[in-house]
């Protein structure tokens, strides 16, 4: 797949929307979107009534549009596409995102329509994305085919592949509140030409993006995009989200974008020898890519691990286990300094477990001396009540747990990585005192996890 023509899809140079609307819906929303973002002089609007569209003008028919159209938008129903790509075909426009829904979602008949939409395509010479998609995003030139949030098109260096157009829209809503910016957006719908193979490609050449999500409900071809995500994860990293683990879900996607799912630990196995990293959820897929557009990669397996709650040190521990990573010992200099604050009954291990000794500050700077982790995770869980009224004292959290940005300057190439959990007010605090050099999580799994695909990323994961 050559970049010029995925480019028409991010970057045309002019753009048609067929099936524009002056009544609410995707065919209102986008002018109204273009007109915002300095794109409805560049594009073409095109409505069998004609008239007039935010200021624009509205053509009545494919034949009244001008020369030269990089890409179309189709919003017709599924019954008029058809006649429509052959109208676009003899007007030479070659690139072509088809967002009506009606095709083989809905069973065998939308399925005829499909193929023949297919075959007629590739007669035509003509790219396609979709059908049941909302095609595109590229907060770079703020060009998009759906209607977007002003505040989700800061540019950032995530790309989202998303088989669903809904849930793609959705996550660029959700993410800048979790903290994550987007370079680019494809959703793929029902995936009757370009797929994921051709976006990983492109993504994987994009200078904008760092990271790349996937949303993705099953693949037709897929040996072909497995060796597009081994070629893609050898220079950015891609986490994969799959629906369809269990027959339910498997019945849910075949009615969603008509996609075979398949077995899932077949899947899960395949994406691990690619390359790829496997969320187990949304908050999981949102929590990797901000750890990995934040932290540095890490260059061995070795975790150190600072707890208030033996528990949650143990379930570090067990995750470690299964994710590969190791727990070292501490070096003695570093035992000794604990020591010297530390309470009789507590055990100088790796995780360390301090309890309720209140020695975080001091342990936290003695644990981030020590060379032999590779990277570390932090669990300052504390009983709100316990702290409370030492914070209305005015005492800082960071007079208790210690100035973490300021300790991280001396392990810039270690990634850190806190695990959140507790009284809302308290984890406010706690990403307060995070910023943005420290990486958040919820869970201990999703913080070893995270520290797993850093380590996957290293130019230096080959070495033990």
């Amino acid at each position: 797949m050559q970049a010029s023509i995925l480019n028409s899809f991010f970057n045309p140079r002019s753009v048609a929307l067929i099936g524009a609307t002056n009544t609410p819906g995707f065919g209102y929303g986008i002018p109204l979107f273009w007109k915002r973002n300095g794109w409805l002089d560049r594009a073409h609007l095109l409505n069998p009534k004609g008239g007039e569209i935010q200021g624009k003008k509205v053509v009545s028919s494919i034949d009244d549009l001008p020369e030269g159209i990089d890409l179309a938008v189709v919003i017709v129903p599924s019954l008029a596409v058809r006649g429509v790509l052959i109208e676009l075909g003899r007007k030479g426009v070659r690139a072509v995102i088809i967002e009506s829904a009606g095709f083989a979602e809905i069973g065998p008949e939308g399925k005829k329509r499909q193929d023949e939409i297919a075959a007629l395509a590739k007669e035509l010479g003509i790219r396609l994305i979709g059908p049941n998609c909302v095609g595109v995003v590229n907060t770079a030139n703020r060009f998009a085919t759906i209607e977007i949030m002003d505040s989700s098109m800061e540019p950032g260096p995530v790309a989202i592949m998303a088989q669903s157009g809904v849930f793609g829209n959705i996550l660029l809503d959700h993410l800048p509140a979790a903290g994550l910016k987007i370079s680019k957006v494809a959703t793929l719908g029902n995936k009757v030409d370009l797929n994921e193979a051709d976006f990983l490609d492109y993504f994987a050449a994009d200078p904008q993006t760092r990271v790349i999500l996937m949303y993705m409900e099953g693949t037709r071809d897929g040996v072909g995009f497995l060796d597009a995500i081994r070629r893609t994860s050898r220079k950015k990293p891609v986490v994969i989200l799959k629906s369809g683990r269990t027959p339910y879900g498997r019945e849910a996607t075949l009615s969603h974008t008509a996609s075979l799912s398949g077995e899932d630990r077949v899947f899960d196995a395949a994406f691990r020898q690619a390359g790829a990293i496997r969320a187990e959820n949304l908050q999981e897929m949102i929590e990797i890519a901000r750890v990995l557009t934040t932290q540095p990669p890490m260059k061995g397996k070795r975790v150190g691990v600072l707890t208030t709650s033996g528990s949650m040190g143990a379930m570090v521990a067990d995750a470690a286990f299964g994710e590969g990573m190791r727990l070292p010992s501490w070096k003695s200099e570093t035992v000794e300094r604990i020591k010297a604050k530390a309470p009789g009954w507590m055990n100088i291990r790796n995780p360390l477990d301090i309890g309720p000794s209140g020695i975080f500050r001091p342990a936290c700077r003695a644990v981030f001396s020590d060379p032999n982790p590779d990277g570390f995770i932090l669990i300052p869980v504390i009983p709100y009540a316990a702290i409370e009224a030492w914070i209305r004292l005015g005492v800082k959290i960071r007079d208790m747990l210690g100035d973490w940005p300021v300790y991280r300057e001396k392990i810039p190439e270690k990634p850190v990585i806190a695990i959140l959990l507790g009284y809302k007010d308290y984890m406010e605090q706690i990403r307060d005192l995070c910023g943005t050099v420290v990486a958040t999580v919820s869970s201990p799994e999703a913080a070893v996890r995270a520290l797993s695909a850093l380590h996957r990323i290293s130019p230096h994961s080959q070495c033990p």
